[in-house]
């Protein structure tokens, strides 16, 4: 809640005296809080990826990854430009929250660049459990695209309802589309895919292989992990070496100097 993430935030800073912050909620959260983290010069690395954490360029704001409006333009330019689809017509499913309402702007600003409107925008929020009368709705229209921007419980409630009720949209997930998820769908949704900026567990990237040999170490018996595991392993890997950088002269300002200086910085 955004009352919880001032809060919170007032509480890491009068009272813990805190350097700098990994995270800061979402979408909603951060952006209530941008005057608050200038006018106390708090370096924070988002979990958000919205274009506004950064458009216009805030001094102590960092995002760890490309934008969700990157994904989303990506997904699109996928349907257009690889797919080669004529007149599609394109639904977006979303949450009504920051983080989905950011999501649709970007999706209708970018399918202007086609002549293309949404022929459907269906909410399904983060607590929902039950999207069977979204889904529904959805079939009844029967899209040719399903843009995916959802979340936690009302993800996985429009794969069940999606499996359920047999929907065959092509559905194109953005960040929180998660690998189980959409294997749990069987045949239902088997030619879903996904875009994201940060890597999947499955992968066999130098960066993924060492998170696994690490993370194995202290949790042995671990099999699988989300990619919001792997962004804050990313977070603290950029926040690590910003602090080597900075070196014993540190404070707010020296920290985000250092952040500055990061060019071609691999994390594998």
């Amino acid at each position: 809640t955004i009352p919880g993430a001032i809060a919170s935030f007032k509480k890491l800073i009068f009272r813990d005296e805190v350097l700098s912050i990994l995270f800061a909620g979402g979408t909603g959260q951060t952006l209530a809080l941008m005057k608050e983290i200038e006018s106390q010069k708090v370096p924070i690395i988002t979990i958000s990826l919205a274009e506004e954490m950064t458009t216009p360029v805030k001094r102590y704001i960092f995002t760890p990854a490309a934008s969700d409006d990157d994904a989303l333009k990506l997904c699109l330019d996928y349907i257009m430009k690889d797919l080669k689809a004529k007149n599609p017509k394109i639904a977006f499913v979303y949450p009504d929250v920051g983080f989905g309402k950011n999501g649709l702007r970007a999706t209708e600003k970018y399918l202007t660049n086609y002549n293309l409107k949404l022929s459907n925008k269906t909410i399904i929020n983060f607590s929902e459990i039950d999207a069977t009368s979204q889904v529904l709705t959805l079939k009844k229209e029967n899209p040719d695209y399903i843009i995916l921007h959802g979340c936690c419980t009302g993800l996985l409630s429009f794969y069940k309802a999606a499996k359920r009720y047999d929907l065959r949209s092509k559905v194109i997930g953005s960040f929180y589309n998660e690998e189980d998820s959409i294997k749990n769908t069987g045949d239902a949704m088997k030619d879903t895919i996904a875009v994201s900026p940060i890597g999947f567990w499955s992968e066999d990237t130098s960066g993924i292989i060492e998170l696994k040999k690490i993370t194995k170490k202290y949790h042995p018996d671990t099999q699988q992990m989300t990619r919001i595991y792997t962004q804050g392993w990313l977070t603290s890997m950029i926040c690590a070496e910003g602090l080597k950088r900075a070196g014993k002269n540190l404070n707010p300002d020296t920290l985000v100097e250092a952040y500055e200086t990061f060019k071609n910085f691999s994390t594998g």
